[in-house]
């Protein structure tokens, strides 16, 4: 009862086989019920219940679901993984290391350290609760400490949640070379890194932020950077996709400025590959192990300020620009209290180099929304014509927006503003109406599941791609363009409205989708997620026993695993795997089919000569010619798809000709044609 009621949202497990976190990550609504629950009513067999143990293959060779075969037999074998290694214990010896580690995670007290970690480099790794990806941070962690690397890891866990504590402690099973420190939630980073490090017998040590995730080179380059007299940091970047600081510089404030906090990522392109900044600023950083010794035991900061202030006259600060890793989790843990020492304003100077390198000019100091004195900025021109763009899409940063059509939508276009002379920014959701906005002279809101408002600054654009039942005329009156990728929900809402919409209908974006001369197979393919519903046009065809290669997520509910090619499908190589399918089916939100909006999936796989079967929408049919065939429900589906593709569509001499329009007409860079003509009509109307 306590786990149903409130165990599993604290990351508890009835089983220590079973991580809720991490079999949560391949199930539906695990947030809403037990990832156990969401198990039950899954195809057991296929779903990964734990970081370190494949159920898969052991209920291959077993028979059935793994867990539950492993539990009915407590002395059979199971080998856990991780780092290159394998261990074979017996279940009730994996259940004794999960029960020894669970009795320990009431007090946060870890394995004792019997000596001092020993290597080249130190490694510090901290976990906190509720990290939907803390598996992936414990393994390379733990791939660091074996061979080749040997690095001496330290993983503390801090506050971290029962599933989280037990899976570590059986990762120590299988390398006992990590160090495992506990912490309660509260502790402040400096205690955290103090410990850490004072179990290390190393020359340098990198410390990484918990919220964020860092590949190995990035790691490397960190490690490349520092030395006796250096540290480094990387260019890290705020939940909601801006720069979270470049180091940071006393300039005259309580606190210091983050450099080029709020700022979008685009902005740091014309800076060198590493820079110089006067401290410190956030949590990931790679310094000597004796000056990190020196700053915690002459000084003992006890905030994360104070630790840089103290860092400074025993090493400079280098920001590895290239380095960006999003801070995609919100931050549980660490209570500290910033010191604040109003007045200091000798770094205004290197500050001010930076902002000229990056392509603004100075205007002004002047108090920012918290405690530190930040510039009031103006952009450069490159040249007369050029503007300064900013896209803003519901999509969220990082990881996650990244599979998002909207982030794909806007990067094309942005390729196709960028070609016309202009500078492009990609808003994500949460930087929507970041503290820079005033800087940009075009505001583009790509409308799809969210509402975004205009900025008080820059002449507003909206172009609604999706979701038009949840458009409401109060939404549109404060934009000085309206776009719709429909052209008879533009004219039937605009003239009921009183407002003047245009119709924009999506596009392709032709850097990525041109015919790469790919041998055309038999596969039937769909690429998208489920929406957390039966999504007709795949799950009719395999009902009648049409075999269908899905990508995408959340789909197990609904499909057999056997029809699920993969959770996702790089973005680059979706050119190719449509040029290839024998045919690529497509719908559309109820609400987009019944307004006329059709999707970008048909524009994309038209333009690299494809075949596409959709639900019929208003006006495919004449975009598309034949390279798209309509179906009016899920029966008339399946007797498509049972017919000789041949006969169903235009020869391949036809089909390219339709892929070459498509190319020219309905590309971003046709579409970045007519909204810079409307920024520009919208500029001469303000300044009449």
């Amino acid at each position: 009862m306590h786990y149903v009621t409130r165990g599993f949202r604290r990351g508890m497990s009835l089983n220590p086989l079973f991580d809720d976190i991490v079999a949560g990550a391949e199930l539906p609504e695990v947030l809403r019920v037990p990832a156990l629950y969401a198990y039950l009513l899954s195809e057991r067999e296929t779903v990964r219940v734990h970081p370190w143990w494949d159920a898969e293959e052991y209920g291959r060779v077993h028979g059935g679901a793994g867990l539950e075969h492993a539990w009915a037999n407590m002395e059979s074998a199971i080998t856990l993984r991780a780092a290159g290694r394998s261990v074979t214990l017996s279940v009730a010896e994996v259940r004794q290391v999960a029960l020894r580690g669970a009795r320990s995670w009431p007090r946060h007290r870890a394995r004792p350290v019997v000596h001092p970690a020993t290597g080249a480099n130190g490694i510090v790794r901290p976990i906190q609760a509720r990290d939907r990806r803390y598996a992936r941070k414990l393994s390379q962690a733990a791939s660091r400490a074996v061979a080749p690397r040997h690095e001496a890891v330290v993983i503390p866990l801090v506050g971290v949640d029962a599933s989280q504590w037990v899976s570590a402690h059986v990762l120590a099973t299988v390398v006992p070379e990590i160090i495992l420190q506990g912490h309660p939630r509260r502790a402040a980073w400096t205690r955290v890194i103090d410990e850490a490090s004072a179990d290390l017998n190393v020359h340098t040590v990198v410390a990484l932020d918990p919220r964020a995730e860092f590949t190995d080179d990035e790691i490397d380059a960190l490690l490349d950077a520092t030395d006796d007299r250096h540290v480094a940091m990387p260019a890290q970047r705020a939940h909601d996709g801006t720069v979270d600081g470049l180091g940071a510089a006393e300039t005259g404030g309580a606190a210091p400025w983050a450099i080029l906090c709020d700022h979008p990522v685009e902005d740091l392109a014309p800076l060198d590959a590493i820079i110089s900044a006067p401290l410190l600023h956030g949590r990931s950083l790679a310094l000597s192990h004796a000056v990190l010794r020196d700053v915690l035991e002459s000084e003992a900061p006890v905030s994360c300020a104070q630790f840089a202030r103290a860092l400074r006259p025993r090493a400079g600060v280098r920001v590895l620009t290239t380095v960006r890793p999003v801070l995609d989790e919100p931050l549980h843990i660490f209570d500290e209290k910033t010191p604040r020492e109003r007045g200091r304003t000798g770094d205004r100077q290197i500050a001010a180099a930076i902002i000229e390198q990056v392509g603004f000019d100075l205007l002004a100091w002047q108090p920012g929304n918290g405690v530190a004195i930040v510039p009031f900025l103006r952009w450069r021109r490159p040249h007369p014509d050029a503007q300064r763009w900013a896209i803003k899409i519901c999509a969220p940063a990082g990881r996650q927006g990244a599979v998002w059509g909207d982030m794909h939508f806007a990067r094309g276009l942005a390729s196709a503003l960028r070609r016309r002379g202009h500078t492009v920014i990609i808003d994500a959701f949460d930087a929507r109406d970041r503290p820079t906005a005033y800087l940009d002279d075009v505001n583009i809101v790509v409308r799809g599941p969210y509402r975004i408002d205009p900025l008080k600054t820059g002449i507003n654009l909206q172009w609604i791609i999706s979701h038009p039942d949840e458009i409401s005329r109060n939404e549109l009156v404060s934009f000085d363009r309206v776009f719709a990728a429909s052209v008879s929900w533009s004219e039937q809402v605009g003239r009921r409205w009183g407002i003047e919409i245009t119709p924009l209908l999506e596009a392709t974006d032709v850097d990525l989708f041109t015919p790469g001369g790919v041998a055309r197979t038999e596969e039937i393919v769909f690429v998208g997620t489920a929406r957390g519903i039966a999504r007709p046009s795949v799950v009719a065809p395999l009902r009648a026993g049409i075999p269908v290669r899905v990508y995408g997520p959340d789909w197990r509910p609904f499909i057999p695993h056997s029809a699920i090619a993969a959770r996702a499908l790089p973005h680059a190589d979706l050119a190719r795997r449509y040029e290839s399918a024998s045919i690529v089916l497509n719908d559309q939100w109820p609400a987009m089919r019944r307004h006329g909006f059709i999707a970008m999936r048909p524009f994309d796989v038209v333009a690299v000569g494809g075949r596409v079967i959709s639900e019929d929408v208003e006006g495919i049919g004449e975009i598309f010619g034949g390279a798209v065939v309509t179906y009016r429900d899920a029966e008339h589906l399946v007797e498509l798809l049972r017919t000789d593709p041949e006969t169903l569509f235009p020869d391949r001499e036809t089909l390219a000709r339709i892929a070459e329009r498509v190319r020219k007409e309905h590309s971003f860079d046709a579409r970045a044609t007519v909204l810079i003509e409307a920024a520009r009509d919208a500029d001469r109307g303000l300044r009449r």
